[in-house]
């Protein structure tokens, strides 16, 4: 199958492809219910915030560490990355829900590859996954499905931080925060920043990880224990 890896960056990052994704408000639901997010300055503003302080320095890092370490059939390497992910997931929402995508992602990607060879990496991990060495967290998944399609890098990175972002705006739409008009236009706003980090970041040690959103996960910890919710996260 010689199929060109821009159509396979397009089908993981649509809203059809089954992942999950698109159903998550990443803490935007809660913050919305208590009068933090208001309008569509704060959806711009949350998005950036996350964006610095979590995807940027930890969940796009993973992505990077796991498309190298498929490319280099390196299992253990994998798993570390795997298991120090799911370890930073402060939230049980948060953990349970990447691992959910996690573990969809690699089972389509898995009955979708035809290349046996680039195929023995998922599986492998999968393997891992059953026999409760890992758990099979998103971007973990994500690199993976990268790796197999060919996608390059910073199409990667673009590929994740689209998706993201559109899920958050996708939420604040359903909530009636905004409307579709200003939800594209709030990705258009944040498509120069998507693009340099997407072109400048690098693979980084799984001991220089870091995060910082102690709001959003205060935030969703009040959200696991709402009676009366939309969005898992």
């Amino acid at each position: 199958m010689n199929t060109d890896h821009e159509f396979f960056l397009m089908q993981l990052s649509d809203s059809f492809f089954p992942s999950g994704m698109f159903g998550l408000s990443n803490g935007l639901e809660s913050l919305a219910k208590h009068n933090r997010i208001k309008n569509e300055q704060d959806v711009l503003s949350f998005i950036e915030q996350q964006i610095e302080f979590q995807l940027k320095s930890c969940d796009c890092i993973i992505f990077l560490i796991a498309m190298d370490a498929a490319k280099n059939e390196n299992i253990e390497e994998l798993v570390d990355a795997d298991n120090k992910f799911y370890s930073m997931r402060l939230i049980k929402e948060a953990r349970n829900t990447s691992v959910r995508s996690g573990s969809q992602i690699l089972n389509c990607i898995i009955q979708m590859t035809l290349n046996k060879k680039k195929n023995k990496i998922a599986k492998q991990f999968q393997m891992k996954i059953k026999s409760n060495e890992t758990v099979g967290t998103y971007p973990v998944c994500l690199g993976i499905a990268a790796y197999i399609f060919g996608i390059p890098t910073a199409s990667g990175i673009r590929m994740m931080l689209y998706s993201f972002s559109q899920s958050v705006i996708a939420a604040a739409i359903k909530l009636g925060i905004i409307e579709h008009i200003s939800g594209q236009k709030i990705l258009t706003l944040l498509s120069d920043e998507i693009n340099i980090i997407a072109k400048n970041i690098k693979k980084e040690s799984l001991n220089n990880l870091w995060q910082l959103t102690p709001l959003t996960d205060v935030f969703q910890m009040i959200h696991e224990h709402d009676n009366s919710k939309m969005f898992i996260t």
